[in-house]
């Protein structure tokens, strides 16, 4: 998410919340047209990445194409409140997405809690795994020398534990933007991808069935750069220790649309990547594609609100990349200034109803 104000509100209501909960009609068929003279990457590619990543995630059971999933939002994150999203949308979730605390190194390291509240999720876990902690020491080099790899190994075991060996994995996510501690600028992408690299050896040495998915914010720039893609071409850590390409998308800044024209500038933004970037650069390297976050944005937010035209011309996105889609969720999140709730409070009505209508 965009603003690490609004992720560390929503992270303190779900440790709050989470810890005090025991986890515990089919839908019309969507409508994927797309307007004939939108750009659309052509399809094609079946890289190592993407088969690994199927073979490991297995079928979702939606039955659907893809695994699509939800942050549930709404303070008390479980697959309770996971599933019910699945039931009032008329198919199966077939992702949860979750994040640990991550004030400090002990609080990333202990924080199980996070795992364990999607136990009864017949899906998988996309789950967000910090680089460094909010409010302690630590930079990339730290990580490279291995001065946090027991921390990195108990997430790994951890996952392992709650027979979530197989779960997608985001390290780092995000960090071509300036708001998380691992933000980084184009001159520091060496040290970026060193650490990258050296957090996949660590988790991979517990976890070898981790499925990793490097994943940026799509319409943010990275400090720096040269070229408006360099957030994918400069931080890309390598082929041989990523399965996903993904960004996280919303309804806001320069990627918000509410119409044709907004929502062509948006594909391929003029000074950020855009979601047609990350789907090139997904086939071009044989990787599998995802989009962890995506969602609309309330106007605080610089969104365009109840906008049902986004939510559809997602769908038909999707719909389009179905030969290299791995992974989507809607993040439903009702209690910060990003207040886009779809479900349990429907914040966006007429967005939800097209949301229900098209999944």
């Amino acid at each position: 998410m965009r603003q690490a104000g609004i992720r560390s509100t929503l992270l303190m209501a779900v440790i709050v919340l989470s810890v005090l909960v025991a986890g515990c009609g089919a839908a019309p068929a969507p409508d994927t047209r797309v307007p004939s003279d939108e750009p659309v990457p052509s399809l094609s590619g079946d890289g190592p990445g993407l088969q690994r990543a199927r073979r490991l995630l297995g079928p979702p059971p939606s039955g659907g194409a893809w695994h699509s999933g939800v942050w549930p939002g709404g303070g008390t994150i479980s697959a309770k409140r996971a599933n019910a999203f699945g039931v009032w949308r008329g198919t199966p979730i077939d992702t949860g997405v979750t994040y640990p605390a991550t004030d400090s190194w002990q609080q990333i390291q202990d924080s199980s809690w996070h795992i364990q509240t999607y136990n009864g999720l017949d899906g998988v876990l996309a789950y967000g795994l910090p680089m460094l902690p909010d409010n302690d020491t630590g930079d990339f080099r730290s990580i490279v020398r291995g001065d946090h790899d027991e921390v990195y190994r108990q997430i790994a075991d951890d996952l392992i534990a709650n027979d979530r060996g197989r779960s997608i994995v985001r390290i780092g996510w995000e960090a071509n933007g300036d708001w998380f501690p691992w933000n980084v600028r184009a001159d520091q992408a060496a040290e970026y991808i060193a650490a990258f690299r050296h957090i996949v050896g660590v988790l991979r040495g517990t976890a070898p069935d981790l499925v990793i998915d490097f994943d940026i914010a799509c319409g943010t720039t990275l400090r720096g750069q040269q070229n408006r893609t360099d957030a994918l071409t400069k931080l890309y850590p390598g082929d041989d220790v990523v399965d996903l390409v993904g960004c996280d998308i919303y309804d806001w800044y320069g990627t918000a649309a509410t119409d044709q024209a907004g929502w062509r500038r948006s594909l391929r933004p003029q000074a950020a990547v855009g979601i047609a970037d990350v789907a090139d650069f997904a086939r071009d390297h044989g990787k599998g594609l995802t989009f962890p976050e995506w969602g609309l944005a309330s106007p605080a937010e610089h969104g365009a609100g109840d906008n049902p035209y986004f939510i559809e011309r997602m769908r038909s996105f999707f719909d389009s990349q179905a030969s290299t889609l791995v992974m989507e969720n809607y993040f439903n999140e009702p209690d910060t200034s990003l207040a886009n709730s779809i479900w349990e409070p429907a914040q966006m009505p007429r967005a939800a109803q097209a949301y229900r209508r098209l999944w």
